[in-house]
């Protein structure tokens, strides 16, 4: 006999609380998964920050999601940066313009920003949560998904983390290939039909991070 799907569980549930309180119980289930790449998960405790998070940095190879030839960013971020500013460092690094929205696909639920409602989904406030808490070892994966017409997907993967370098100012781009597609384009798609090689310089994308309002906090003694 096969062991009970997760949709055998939930009938069950729904069966034992009776037409009038199924649809609570429904919501209540539904509310416990969450999706990273169209992939549904158990949703975990947000953990609490990590101790050594001020003075470590997150090196992270951020690749934009069927791109081919890959486009990509290395960057050297804050352990404690929250999300809302993972988003700016987005923006910046792949020159997109901010004017549309966004949300953070992690095991513990899907971020955005706290007036966020589209789709009836859950969103959870990315003001109160950092890099360091919802990705805390290397290896591990956030999705960032910009324009959700384009549907531009980031994926976030954690290389390192590393003890902050002195007097040197985060976030920095370290590495990266190809620019990004102009805004409002299409979709990943159309982009790789143009499957042009334009120049692309780090130290370009470090210097306009570095107008970041929050940079000279990020400056380790």
């Amino acid at each position: 006999m096969s062991e009970p799907t997760d949709l055998d569980q939930l009938l069950a549930l729904l069966t034992a609380a009776g037409a009038k309180s199924a649809d609570q119980v429904l919501k209540a289930e539904m509310a416990k998964w969450t999706y990273m790449g169209g992939k549904r998960v158990r949703i975990l405790p947000l953990p609490k920050a990590r101790k050594d998070a001020p003075t470590t940095v997150h090196r992270v190879k951020v690749t934009l999601y069927g791109s081919k030839p890959p486009i990509w960013r290395r960057l050297d971020i804050p352990s404690a940066t929250t999300l809302d500013l993972i988003h700016e460092t987005m923006l910046i690094a792949f020159g997109w313009f901010g004017m549309h929205l966004h949300s953070f696909e992690t095991p513990y639920g899907t971020f955005g920003p706290p007036d966020s409602d589209d789709f009836d989904e859950p969103t959870m406030n990315e003001r109160k949560a950092s890099l360091g808490q919802v990705a805390s070892e290397a290896q591990a994966k956030v999705i960032y998904t910009y324009d959700f017409g384009d549907d531009w997907r980031h994926d976030i993967v954690i290389e390192e983390i590393l003890p902050a370098t002195p007097d040197v100012t985060y976030p920095r781009c370290v590495a990266g290939r190809r620019q990004a597609p102009a805004e409002d384009s299409g979709g990943i798609s159309a982009a790789n039909e143009e499957n042009e090689e334009e120049p692309f310089d780090a130290d370009e994308i470090t210097a306009a991070l570095a107008d970041l309002p929050t940079s000279r906090k990020n400056r380790y003694p």
